[in-house]
């Protein structure tokens, strides 16, 4: 499978696995095991903003999720009527207020000139962040659009391996990095390229899977952002705390999460190694 896709994701589960168990081993959470930089992360929500959302329910989830003290909404655009996609992302700033970050997240679904245009247009509402608005591979379009509009683009939670990262940021091509850590191989992996990613001045708001990205995110030197996905709660016996538009890194060691009933239920084969005799 070479050295992205697949294979790199098989890698990824062990390398997390090896993580867990050595800040487990120091008594310490994953986060102050890598050396964190604060105790909560600012946090927004996705779940709420898909489009087949009608903009009464994204109105009402973005309530509920800034009652629940989620910081941030994130909507998705690139419906085929892009006066569509203004009316909402409209309506949900209109419902929110000024002073409550808004992201939108296109999802790869625009050309160059339409990201151009929508680019332009959206610059009226403040955005936190433009993400994924071309295809994720199309690097000199993101960068053409990060150098052009004042809304930062956000990008990369689609690449599969430190070295698809490197030619994002060679390429200038976000303002915001969004790495995935067991889509890009572990940890080890999402180490290097954060340290590639502060050296060129990057935000970080790291792509789903809170329960790892908080401690990661937390370890990030700039103010990064971390996703709150509440779809792995069945996993997990614990829950994230999110207060006044933060994410609280917990104090248990390593991850700070242990399977459920539910998740050994799931489970359908179980394997032992490096026992002593």
């Amino acid at each position: 499978m070479g050295r992205s896709g697949v294979a790199t994701q098989a890698l990824a589960a062990v390398d997390i696995a090896l993580y867990d168990l050595k800040a487990k081993r120091a008594g310490l959470p994953l986060a102050k095991f890598l050396g964190s930089y604060r105790d909560s992360v600012k946090t927004y929500n996705t779940s709420g903003g898909f489009l087949n959302a009608t903009l009464e329910e994204v109105k009402n989830r973005a309530t509920r999720s800034i009652e629940e003290g989620i910081g941030g909404i994130k909507v998705k655009v690139g419906l085929p009527d892009s006066k569509e996609d203004l009316r909402r992302v409209a309506g949900i700033r209109e419902h929110i207020g000024g002073d409550v970050p808004l992201m939108v997240d296109a999802n790869q679904q625009w050309d160059r000139a339409t990201a151009l245009r929508m680019g332009r247009q959206l610059e009226e509402f403040n955005l936190v962040w433009i993400e994924e608005p071309l295809d994720a591979y199309d690097f000199e379009g993101h960068a053409h659009l990060a150098q052009v509009l004042d809304t930062p683009i956000a990008t990369g939670e689609m690449l599969a391996s430190v070295a698809e990262h490197k030619g994002l940021i060679a390429a200038n091509g976000c303002d915001i990095i969004q790495p995935d850590a067991p889509r890009v191989g572990g940890i080890t992996q999402f180490l290097r390229l954060a340290a590639l990613a502060d050296e060129r001045g990057l935000g970080l708001a790291p792509h789903f899977a809170m329960e790892i990205h908080l401690h990661l995110a937390a370890a990030y030197p700039r103010e990064p952002w971390v996703e709150h996905f509440d779809w792995l709660d069945p996993l997990f016996n614990e829950r994230l705390e999110t207060k006044d538009g933060r994410m609280i890194v917990p104090d248990r060691p390593g991850l700070g999460v242990t399977l459920s009933d539910q998740a050994r239920a799931w489970t359908t084969e179980s394997v032992e190694f490096g026992a002593q005799p």
